[in-house]
């Protein structure tokens, strides 16, 4: 799969960017090989292990796909905008990353009740 668009057009790598007011709440298409688009909400990207993984949401309901599920590739090629996604193959590697996932997001959460309390 390769992503149509994907992040905030200033660099910063967030999903809701204050410096330029964009949003990623709005879902977004990915390109299957045999040229089906298909529609997900882009979640994150993290580094694991020297490569860089990003996830997604399904925005629409798709064949096989849960609604709650969380969809991981990893990005090969050096730039973000145009990387594609590839499936990852190895069910060890997938369970580590998505855990690595949730380790990442469950700080984001924390760092933001944290932030949201000494307000």
């Amino acid at each position: 799969m390769s992503e149509k668009e994907k992040k905030c057009t200033c660099g910063c790598d967030e999903h809701e960017c204050d410096c330029c007011d964009q949003s990623f709440d709005e879902p977004i298409e990915l390109i299957t090989d045999d040229g089906k688009k298909l529609k997900f909400y882009f979640v994150g990207t993290i580094e694991y292990k020297g490569k860089n993984y990003s996830a997604f949401e399904p925005a629409e309901e798709i064949d096989g796909i849960e609604d709650d599920d969380l969809v991981i590739f990893e990005l090969a090629g050096d730039d973000e905008e145009t990387a594609d996604l590839l499936p990852i193959e190895d069910e060890a590697l997938l369970d580590e990353v998505f855990e690595e996932f949730c380790r990442v997001l469950e700080e984001d959460e924390l760092a933001e009740e944290a932030e949201s309390l000494e307000k």
